[in-house]
């Protein structure tokens, strides 16, 4: 069952780390959405996020994992669309893009709701979205993967981790009709393949752009949508966890260049 840690320990937890100098938190959890429906006092994801945002003003950067699209509350949704500090990417449990396939995975969204949802963070501002998808579903046909393959584009997807579906032990999944091997790789390597030509689009649209880079190490950083950048010359000691703007050269390797 799922235990939500109450939001006021989660409030001093961040307190904490903006006093030791933390500049982004990220909230991370197993089903994540799910968050509040059993405390005493239930709440939504939401509400915890709000609450961060509010009693912690000195925190830059607040991220979130992975999410459930199906799940998103409606407060949520119109932080993630608007709130600045909630930095602009999210990373969704998607697993499939034919309803049928997403049906005998006991999935709680349908492939219209996930393209609504994406269609609909993206008007709202410039946001990464990536997503897990699932190659090689037990009964998967190639027209279902086809619906799969399509979703990546249908979303906008900017990247994708993608896994070989692998019968475990005990799953009622292990006892389903199971696809070839060869199949289920040329599958996963389909869908990576698209995902990196997603990504390869999003990073080379940031060229050119001034981008926030929270400094990880000398020659490594992040930007607000968690594209990682490389610097052309190492930054001082001086910078290290802190955010600076730098103008975008460049893209290689599946990182942004700056200077």
């Amino acid at each position: 069952p799922s235990r939500s840690v109450p939001a006021d320990k989660v409030v001093s937890e961040v307190q904490a780390r903006v006093q030791a100098g933390f500049r982004e938190v990220v909230l991370t959890g197993v089903d994540l959405t799910s968050y509040g429906a059993d405390l005493d006092e239930p709440m939504a994801l939401g509400d915890l996020v709000l609450g961060i945002l509010s009693q912690v003003p000195a925190l830059p950067r607040l991220r979130l994992s992975s999410l459930d699209a199906a799940e998103v509350d409606p407060r949520l949704d119109a932080l993630l669309c608007t709130e600045r500090r909630l930095m602009p990417h999210v990373h969704l449990s998607l697993q499939a893009g034919d309803n049928l396939i997403l049906k005998r995975m006991k999935r709680r969204h349908s492939r219209e709701d996930a393209v609504r949802f994406c269609a609909r963070l993206k008007r709202g501002r410039d946001i990464a979205v990536g997503a897990d998808l699932i190659a090689g579903f037990p009964t998967e046909s190639e027209a279902m993967f086809e619906n799969t393959l399509r979703l990546v584009d249908d979303c906008a997807l900017d990247y994708l981790h993608v896994f070989p579906f692998s019968p475990r032990p005990g799953v009622p999944t292990a006892r389903m009709p199971q696809l070839p091997r060869d199949l289920v790789r040329a599958r996963a390597a389909r869908l990576r393949a698209a995902g990196d030509r997603r990504r390869r689009l999003r990073l080379a649209g940031r060229v050119g752009h001034r981008e926030r880079i929270l400094v990880e190490s000398p020659l490594r950083g992040r930007t607000e949508c968690h594209a990682e950048v490389e610097f052309a010359n190492p930054r001082s000691a001086q910078d290290m966890g802190t955010i600076v703007s730098t103008a975008i050269t460049g893209c290689e390797n599946g990182r942004l260049q700056a200077g």
